[in-house]
């Protein structure tokens, strides 16, 4: 029997998830496990920056209103240290029409948003756009 290459193994990507809603962020990792990805999850943007740190992420799906150091500010953090990862950026939020204008500083970013509450299949495709980038 000739050699047969080797399967190519799944590919895995790391994904970091920063949501302050623990329940959704369990959610959001038992999804992407069937997507393939291995997921991180920051409770705060402070703790998703020390992960930023430790970690090589090819995406990270953010919650927009947290206290103290909320998504935009994450954002900046990141177009700032992480720039490879400035648009591979999926934004969530409850609040995207609040006054202040989220939806405006989402478009200067160029990254996508799901409003919450949102279905997985919206997620899972968001998710394939951000890889894609």
């Amino acid at each position: 029997m000739p050699d047969q290459p080797p399967r190519p193994k799944d590919y895995i990507r790391r994904v970091l998830v920063v949501e302050d809603d623990y329940d959704l962020a369990d959610l959001l990792a038992d999804v992407l496990t069937y997507e393939n990805c291995a997921t991180d999850i920051a409770a705060n943007g402070m703790e998703a920056l020390d992960r930023l740190r430790d970690g090589d992420y090819e995406a990270v799906i953010c919650d927009l209103m947290m206290p103290r150091f909320d998504g935009e500010a994450v954002y900046k953090e990141i177009a700032k240290h992480y720039p490879h990862l400035a648009n591979k950026i999926l934004f969530i939020t409850g609040h995207a029409a609040r006054p202040g204008g989220l939806v405006d500083f989402i478009y200067t970013t160029s990254n996508a948003i799901l409003e919450k509450p949102f279905e997985m299949e919206q997620l899972r495709s968001a998710l394939r756009e951000v890889f894609q980038r």
